[in-house]
């Protein structure tokens, strides 16, 4: 005899059975997917949303349920998405754009809010990024903007992989603005960079003695700043200089005042350091870094990316001297 209807037990639908689907996703599950995509683990992210390990891995645990499939491959260390947890992950993206829009619709004051992951470079995180967190609070005290320290040529595939929402790259790095890449590329303005030793260096009256023993710095591998001096060096004073990795503009500035190497860094950290052992190298070359701001097309015109965005454009201008 058939059951009847208010005890029968109804199949939940999933992606793989194909047919008329009606997903049943919670918006919160889908924020902790984000979190574990962009991260790359569930401590991670549960740390970064305030939650329990526990309830990451139930969320997405569910989520899987849900859309009847695997989406996270666990690891020793960490997790990576599975192919069906890439396409996933584009969609929820697409969502949150959607829900984004429709926050700053049903806004009566029109105040943006929201959250934006911004990546930069290692030069911009400690020159920019102090400035936009303190603007953006100041200007937008509802929008959450999360820093983290991006490699340059990793800029374009974290932005569309949505790592973070905006990338803040310096250098001549290649970038691929064509419509099916899925970013745009706004330039900002130039920063400017110098040589920088320490004060014996600096001052050297034979600057082929003191660059003998010395190693060039490099803050980001990925950036071509450091093979300027390189080839100043070799071609200026014969010495082949050996090229070492800072590992941060932190490390660089302390192993330059020490007499370990030449870097090139900033102006303006180089002006701020002038008194504590550290100095400008006059009879070196200095340059002109590109800066750019990576994002995803896919983003509302007016959301809190673009704002930020717009605010790490105002800060350039302000550093380099002009109008804001």
């Amino acid at each position: 005899m058939r059951a009847p209807a208010s005890r029968r037990k109804v199949a939940s639908p999933c992606l793989a059975h194909g047919g008329d689907v009606s997903l049943d996703l919670a918006l919160y599950q889908l924020r902790t997917f984000r979190e574990v995509a962009r991260l790359g683990s569930f401590t991670k992210a549960a740390r970064s949303l305030g939650y329990a390990q526990s309830s990451v891995t139930s969320h997405i645990r569910s989520l899987e349920t849900r859309v009847g499939m695997q989406l996270v491959q666990r690891l020793p260390h960490g997790v990576r998405l599975t192919p069906s947890g890439e396409i996933f992950r584009d969609y929820t993206h697409r969502i949150f754009h959607v829900v984004d829009e429709m926050a700053a619709a049903l806004n009566p004051s029109g105040e943006l809010e929201g959250r934006a992951a911004v990546g930069a470079s290692a030069l911009l995180l400690e020159t920019r990024i102090g400035s936009l967190i303190r603007e953006c609070r100041y200007r937008y005290p509802k929008i959450q903007v999360s820093p983290q320290q991006l490699a340059i040529s990793r800029a374009q595939e974290a932005v569309r992989g949505g790592e973070v929402d905006l990338a803040l790259v310096h250098g001549d790095c290649f970038v691929d603005t064509s419509t099916a890449s899925g970013i745009t590329v706004e330039e900002l303005p130039d920063l400017g960079a110098v040589p920088v030793a320490s004060a014996s260096v600096a001052d050297a009256v034979d600057p082929a003695a003191a660059l003998s023993s010395l190693r060039v710095l490099a803050v980001d591998p990925d950036c071509a700043s450091h093979q300027v001096l390189v080839e100043a060096v070799r071609e200026r004073y014969g010495i082949d200089p050996p090229v070492i990795e800072a590992g941060s503009m932190g490390g660089a500035r302390d192993l330059a005042r020490t007499g370990y190497g030449i870097a090139m860094l900033p102006a303006e950290v180089a002006g701020a350091a002038a008194n504590d052992g550290m100095a400008v190298v006059s009879w070196l070359p200095s340059v002109r870094l590109r800066v750019r701001a990576i994002r995803s097309v896919h983003g509302p015109a007016r959301s809190a990316v673009s704002a930020v965005c717009d605010m790490a454009a105002r800060i350039g201008r302000e550093k380099a001297g002009q109008p804001a």
